[in-house]
């Protein structure tokens, strides 16, 4: 069976696995992302491959932030990783990594790997949003990862919400609200607490240890969230919605936002012709991006042999 090697760049971490052609990893292993330049980065890629290069990996698939040419990869923005912008990374890396190389945005990495192996598996519309830092998102249509004119279909996060009609402008995007640090954020700035000191699973240990703030502001988090789906819904109908990033992880994010929507559906029935789509977790956590940019290799391979 053959071997690959995937690596899913992040914006503090470059993690990376040999797997084979069914997603089983084999090894696995994570280095500091070089925040410094291209040449650091091309460095960091290259150690990892000398690492793995006994196990004769077949290709090197790369799952990483930005809007990015999937079948060419070439970054027309790299995200928190700004020297990756406007650069070709199979071509700088052509000179010192001997494999196949391809590039897929991480977000649409995760939806692939869903709709392969997990939460999407024979779904024919859905759309998938990773809450973390950002709002990650992808859209599936027709059974098939559809990534937009120009590679930017699914990118949440900049979704303008708080329209200011006086200036002609907004004041904030769908991330500013719907993004788990904005979240935590709101919660400790009302019990006057250092945001810094909390993370995602101790604001829903508050919760469980029967901390009603917390509570209030899971429920606002809910119904924004929902709101906004309620918006993605009425536009493109999918079947299902599947949600991932860290908190996904807490039964009760899906269960509150679960009960949102409902209250909502129920609410506009009489008016808006939105069809209540199922909304789960996605099935992967932290080898989604992994996963994903494999299935995009072998994906682009079958495309090959059935043109050639």
């Amino acid at each position: 069976m053959k071997n690959y090697l995937a690596v899913d760049v992040g914006g503090t971490a470059i993690k990376y696995a040999v797997m084979d052609e069914n997603a089983d990893i084999s090894i696995s292993g994570e280095t500091v992302t070089p925040t410094t330049s291209l040449g650091d980065f091309i460095r960091a890629l290259m150690q990892i491959y000398e690492s793995v290069e006994y196990t004769n990996p077949e290709a090197l698939v790369i799952s990483a932030p930005g809007r990015i040419d999937s079948s060419t990869g070439y970054f027309h923005t790299g995200g928190a990783l700004g020297y990756l912008n406007c650069v070709n990374l199979p071509e700088a890396l052509r000179n010192h990594i001997p494999l196949p190389i391809c590039v897929l945005n991480d977000a649409k990495a995760a939806a692939l790997a869903e709709l392969w192996k997990g939460s999407m598996e024979d779904v024919n519309s859905g759309l998938i949003l990773t809450l973390g830092t950002g709002i990650g998102g992808a859209v599936i249509i027709d059974g098939k990862l559809w990534q937009g004119h120009n590679f930017a279909a699914g990118e949440f996060s900049g979704i303008p919400v708080h329209w200011d009609t006086r200036t002609g402008g907004y004041t904030g995007t769908w991330a500013n609200i719907n993004c788990t640090r904005s979240m935590i954020d709101r919660y400790c700035a009302a019990k006057n607490q250092n945001p810094d000191n909390m993370n995602g699973k101790q604001f829903f240990q508050a919760i469980h240890d029967g901390d009603r703030l917390a509570m209030n502001e899971l429920e606002w988090f809910c119904e924004t969230l929902a709101t906004g789906l309620l918006g993605l819904q009425l536009i493109l109908d999918v079947e299902k919605i599947a949600i991932g990033g860290g908190i996904s992880r807490q039964p009760l994010l899906i269960e509150t936002l679960n009960e949102v929507m409902d209250r909502q559906y129920e609410r506009k029935a009489s008016c808006i012709p939105a069809t209540r789509p199922i909304v789960e977790a996605c099935r992967f956590s932290s080898d989604a991006n992994l996963i994903g940019a494999l299935r995009h290799y072998l994906l682009q391979k079958e495309e090959d042999t059935v043109s050639s």
